[in-house]
């Protein structure tokens, strides 16, 4: 008994160890599992981060390359030959595309026009002067270049086959047109539906030299980028933008235009202002008690229909204000409507010249978009503005951020921008009125004490 008793004890002694070893097995191997668990976690973790990092990375590269596109972070060319590549490669053109050189000279861009289209495009080096026409055509056989065509036209044609071109270029050539307008509608005429207009010239801002346009034929005279977007705009040209980041130099305009597809005829404003009716909403430019006395307008287009009513509140004659910015030679003055009789000054600089007299009253109608010299101008209407004036400012909204000289160009501006200058300017906002159309805003400022 003692025996079996021994051997029960032994046996359940031996079947413990065995037990406590399976125990102990089970035991690392489960920290052997959770063990592998963690390793993968930590892998699967350094596996996902750069997962993660590369995305973010290729998010970047592409919001690099479509601001790159855009122009906003593009490296300046470095010379004129690279300019002209880097234009064209911004339009899209290249190999097989018809491109027109105006005012070809020498053809230094003749050149590198004609190897960016390759021999499947076509190259127009067009010169109002038979002596470079005959020198441009020796020189492309010269070179072998088949696809450059040198073009004789006229002072106000450049002869260029019809709906035919996909880029009309000039480089410091604009200022030379006597007859601009004459010029703008054959090269419409000449471009395809959709082609580019790209003028590189100077002046940047507005006019400086006033001299009869009869006279930049054969004289050097700078033109002025305001006096260029008006004429491209009104004989039918979209402003598209301007593309100084493309060149080389640091004085020059570059400016974009665009034959619109939709558009029949040139001659005809592609981006004009919608209409409103004055008799519905006159009453708002109106003074709440009395009569002006001495009011003052900065008006274009239909808008100048408001000056009758406005007159026939007033007491005083008034005065229209003509931006330099709007003006293409010195004597220009928009058309007065009917029965309206007011005298007018032309600013210089933004200063309007005004008379030693308060001004209770002044109406920027669809004109403060233009204004390149706006806080000259402001200021000076501020020293002149009585305790209790007012300042209308009817205008086109633009729903997208635009710099000062962007919304000149597009004729368009955004309400914040027009309060952000009025308050460095001392005024302050008095009322925002209701919408005239579709496409205008009303803000009304006064006198800050």
């Amino acid at each position: 008994m003692k025996r079996s008793e021994d051997s029960f004890e032994t046996f359940h002694a031996g079947e413990l160890a065995s037990v406590a070893r399976h125990n102990i097995d089970m035991g690392i191997k489960h920290r052997n599992f959770w063990r592998d668990i963690m390793k993968f976690q930590k892998v699967f973790r350094r596996y996902l981060a750069s997962i993660i990092l590369i995305f973010v990375m290729l998010q970047v590269s592409s919001c690099i390359a479509a601001s790159n596109h855009d122009g906003s972070k593009t490296a300046k060319p470095g010379n004129r030959a690279d300019s002209v590549r880097a234009l064209v490669s911004h339009l899209g053109l290249g190999e097989g595309s018809v491109i027109a050189d105006i005012g070809a000279g020498g053809g230094r861009d003749t050149w590198v026009f004609a190897d960016i289209v390759c021999e499947t495009g076509t190259v127009f080096a067009e010169d109002i002067e038979e002596n470079k026409v005959k020198s441009l055509n020796a020189e492309a056989e010269k070179r072998d270049l088949d696809q450059v065509r040198p073009l004789l036209g006229r002072c106000d044609d450049p002869c260029l086959p019809a709906d035919t071109v996909d880029l009309v270029y000039m480089n410091h050539v604009y200022h030379h047109f006597s007859r601009p307008r004459e010029m703008l509608r054959a090269i419409w005429r000449g471009l395809k539906p959709g082609g580019y207009l790209t003028i590189v010239d100077r002046h940047r801002g507005t006019l400086r030299d006033w001299v009869e346009r009869r006279l930049r034929e054969t004289k050097h005279y700078w033109i002025a980028e305001t006096t260029v977007v008006r004429e491209a705009r009104e004989e039918g040209f979209a402003f598209v933008e301007c593309a100084e980041q493309y060149w080389h130099t640091k004085d020059d305009f570059v400016l974009v235009f665009q034959r619109p597809e939709k558009l029949r005829h040139p001659g005809v404003d592609p981006d004009r202002f919608r209409c409103f009716s004055v008799e519905d909403y006159y009453h708002l430019f109106l003074p709440s008690t009395g009569s002006y006395q001495n009011p003052v307008f900065v008006a274009l287009g239909e808008a100048r229909k408001l000056m009758v009513p406005i007159l026939e509140h007033a007491n005083g004659k008034g005065l229209d204000i003509v931006l330099e910015e709007w003006a293409t030679q010195k004597e220009e003055r928009p058309p007065l409507p009917p029965g309206v009789l007011l005298p007018s000054v032309l600013t210089d600089n933004g200063d309007p010249n005004l008379p030693n007299k308060p001004i209770d009253a002044v109406f920027f109608l669809d004109s403060y978009h233009l204004l390149f010299h706006s806080k000259n101008l402001l200021n000076k209407i501020r020293q002149n503005l009585a305790p209790n004036g007012r300042l209308y400012v009817l205008d086109r909204k633009a729903n997208m951020p635009l710099s000062r000289r962007e919304a000149s160009h597009h004729r368009k501006i955004p309400p914040k921008m027009v309060e952000k200058e009025m308050t460095e300017a001392g005024f302050s906002l008095w009322f925002r009125g209701p919408r005239l159309a579709r496409d205008r805003f009303l803000l009304v400022f006064g006198k800050k004490p």
